[in-house]
């Protein structure tokens, strides 16, 4: 999965923000991330991180948020179910 995103300055101006990625990976690559891989790449196409990779320290507070809707949604935030197209 990819997401994209965007930052806003303090005097309200936007830019592009970094790209995230998450990849379902084999059954024991990393039991801390329930074995997700998490990428983050920025705006001028460096990679600041990744799990079991470059930088995976500070790629920590992806699967540590993305735990808390795990098991139920696999670590994947979805919308609330009122929310999604039926």
């Amino acid at each position: 999965m990819a997401k994209d995103s965007f930052t806003v300055t303090g005097d309200g101006k936007t830019a592009v923000g970094p790209l995230f990625l998450m990849q379902k990976m084999p059954a024991g690559f990393n039991k801390a991330s329930l074995d997700w891989k998490y990428t983050m790449i920025m705006p001028d196409g460096k990679v600041f991180g990744a799990t079991g990779g470059k930088n995976a320290a500070a790629m920590k507070f992806c699967y540590e948020c993305h735990n808390g809707v795990a098991p139920d949604q696999d670590a994947v935030m979805l919308l609330p179910e009122e929310f999604r197209v039926k």
